[in-house]
């Protein structure tokens, strides 16, 4: 195939054939890059009179029409509150494999806010630079959902690729909170490409068989990862994902679930999940996140997150998850989380008993803890714990290592909460949140 290389040695456009392995651009995308060529090679080759237009977020990437393939310069890294030693998003945390929004970049283009542009800019600068930093900068806008049930239209599906040394960083181009989503959404099958700072809330996202893949700094309703029939989920991060406010329902905050094919390495960094509040007539078991499906479910990391307790429980393994490990997160659970999430009128006043933290009765070296709270009961023998409280008198057992009684967990509350897991305001997220 064809396409439209930069070249940093003559700083012009080059076409250049690629090789077979550089998959998944479309015809669209690539006659894009061809039409463009003869433009941008004059442009580059001629004194730039027009005028600045004015640093876009980050500044050097395309011009005002978008759809042109160019480098970016580094900028200045934002300045960001300190925020201690908290639990949750501080605005510190960041998908792996992927470059910072002010980074330098063999290729950056911008794009319109629908996602089909979405789609063939990323081909194009996949196309640009196979191995080299690239990225996509949406304008602002409000982008369409077709649901997020496992049945639901996909938004975008089977696009990226394996193997790139760094994953295709999507932002919006004025930064966090300015491409917003009026349904909630289902990804399928996408590979090699981290998404930050789009804002979901209210709706939800459900990432299916995505791999080497990230959703980042976005607050929504849920979360959620099904391995589906379009293959396994791996490598799929959750950083600085936000539900802040508890809601009213049968169903749980999140969920991770393998249905046709098994999940490996799945990571929930930064994140706060609030609970779900079922109502006094409801049957149902309402938990915060839960783990579900036959096929294997291998390695799961709880880092710097917060989950507080739904109806049932905070969180539930199920049965064939191995790997769980909450590093340095706080589960809050008993009674503690009405101290900033009230029962709302109706809802069910726990005639099952107080919620458990973590409910994997009969579950013996599925789950480790370092550096961890909990607060409520923890049902489970784990496999190892270093460093890590709870509320109980009596603590959960350990295969290696064990918990540390603190019976002052018991009597937590919302300043104590305020202090050691802020409330995640819309305020403070802009605070932290800084894409320019």
């Amino acid at each position: 195939m064809l396409c439209v290389i930069w070249c940093s040695d003559c700083s012009t456009l080059v076409a250049k054939r690629l090789e077979p392995h550089v998959t998944n651009i479309s015809r669209r995308a690539a006659m894009s890059l061809l039409l463009i060529a003869p433009v941008a090679v004059i442009a580059s080759c001629a004194p730039d009179d027009r005028p600045d237009p004015g640093p876009v977020s980050p500044s050097g990437s395309a011009d005002g029409d978008g759809g042109t393939v160019r480098p970016a310069a580094a900028t200045t890294p934002p300045q960001i509150p300190d925020a201690g030693d908290v639990f949750g998003p501080t605005g510190q945390h960041w998908p792996s494999r992927t470059p910072r929004p002010y980074d330098a970049f063999d290729a950056s283009v911008e794009c319109e806010c629908s996602w089909d542009a979405i789609a063939e800019a990323i081909a194009a600068v996949d196309a640009a630079a196979p191995d080299g930093a690239v990225r996509v900068l949406v304008r602002p806008g409000t982008l369409p959902g077709g649901g997020a049930g496992s049945t639901s239209e996909a938004v975008l599906q089977g696009i990226g690729r394996e193997g790139r040394a760094s994953r295709v960083l999507v932002i919006p181009r004025d930064g966090t909170g300015t491409v917003t989503l009026d349904g909630s959404i289902r990804i399928d099958a996408v590979v090699g490409v981290a998404f930050a700072g789009f804002w979901s809330f209210p709706r939800s996202v459900v990432l299916t068989s995505t791999r080497d893949f990230a959703w980042a700094w976005s607050k929504g309703q849920a979360f959620n990862i099904t391995s589906g029939a379009s293959g396994p989920s791996d490598d799929v991060e959750l950083v600085e994902c936000v539900t802040p406010e508890a809601s009213s329902g049968d169903a749980d905050t999140w969920a991770f679930r393998t249905a046709d094919n098994p999940y490996s390495n799945i990571s929930v960094r930064g994140c706060y999940l609030a609970p779900t509040y079922k109502s006094d007539d409801s049957s149902a078991h309402c938990d915060t996140l839960q783990l579900s499906g036959n096929s294997d479910k291998e390695g799961l990391v709880l880092e710097d997150t917060v989950l507080f307790a739904s109806t049932n429980a905070g969180f539930i393994p199920s049965a064939g998850a191995t790997g769980v490990v909450f590093d340095h997160s706080l589960l809050v659970g008993g009674d503690r989380m009405l101290e900033r999430y009230p029962l709302p009128d109706g809802a069910n006043d726990f005639t099952s008993g107080l919620p458990a933290a973590v409910n994997a009765a009969g579950s013996v070296d599925q789950m480790s803890a370092k550096d961890s709270v909990f607060v409520g009961g923890v049902r489970g023998t784990f496999l190892e714990v270093e460093n890590s409280r709870t509320s109980a008198a009596e603590p959960p057992k350990a295969t290696s290592g064990s918990f540390t009684s603190d019976p002052s967990l018991r009597e937590i509350d919302a300043e104590w909460l305020e202090t050691n897991a802020p409330m995640p305001t819309d305020e403070r997220l802009a605070q932290i949140w800084v894409l320019r």
